[in-house]
């Protein structure tokens, strides 16, 4: 099958970027309904998110084929695994945390510019991490 370039790439792409997000924000939510004191609400986002996780493990399946549905770097076994995790950590944190985190400074939001910050150093942490394992295969 020749998924690389197609539509249906793109289209599966999307899905999964949708269906990880929302399994994420329905995590959210259901810390937030515990918080409220509503264990009915937080157990249904929960087993929600774990629909939308599912599905998105169902996507990436496919995506496997191409690559890292963000980079496209190799991705299936575990030494092309871990080296792609270290690169999209270490990307995620020069590339984007770093910028956005300047944005927010210049734009007066120093709590959220010292988040991102902190998300930086976390991601280049684990990028680190991954490279060990990687040498210890």
């Amino acid at each position: 099958m020749k998924l690389d370039g197609t539509q249906t790439h793109t289209n599966l792409k999307a899905a999964f970027e949708a269906e990880s997000t929302a399994s994420v924000v329905y995590r959210w939510c259901a810390q937030q309904a515990d918080v409220e004191g509503h264990p009915d609400a937080a157990k249904q986002f929960v087993a929600l998110a774990e629909i939308k996780l599912g599905q998105a493990f169902g996507h990436l399946d496919y995506l496997a084929e191409v690559g890292h549905p963000t980079t496209g770097a190799p991705i299936g076994d575990t030494a092309d695994n871990l080296a792609a995790a270290s690169s999209t950590e270490a990307d995620k944190a020069n590339d984007l945390l770093a910028g956005f985190a300047e944005v927010a400074r210049a734009e007066g939001l120093d709590e959220i510019a010292e988040w991102l910050d902190t998300q930086v150093r976390s991601d280049l942490g684990h990028a680190q991490k991954f490279d060990a394992s990687l040498e210890n295969l």
